[in-house]
């Protein structure tokens, strides 16, 4: 079972929360991959795991698909 953490941050504290979790799923997707290998499921479960949380951050529902 996952731990829970609660925290408060102001809108800035937020928003720069938001701003590197964008750089992290950025430097993923863009990471080199041989083309020809087969999917990678530890990074598309990275990206999802990412995307919940930016979801979680903005306060709407976050697409349990990542676009990889």
């Amino acid at each position: 079972m996952a731990e829970s953490l609660t925290v408060e941050l102001t809108k800035h504290q937020r928003d720069l929360v938001l701003q590197g979790l964008r750089y992290v799923r950025s430097s993923r997707r863009l990471e080199f991959r041989d083309p020809l290998a087969p999917p990678d499921e530890q990074r598309e479960s990275e990206l999802r795991e990412v995307a919940i949380l930016m979801g979680q951050l903005e306060g709407t529902s976050a697409k349990v698909e990542a676009k990889v």
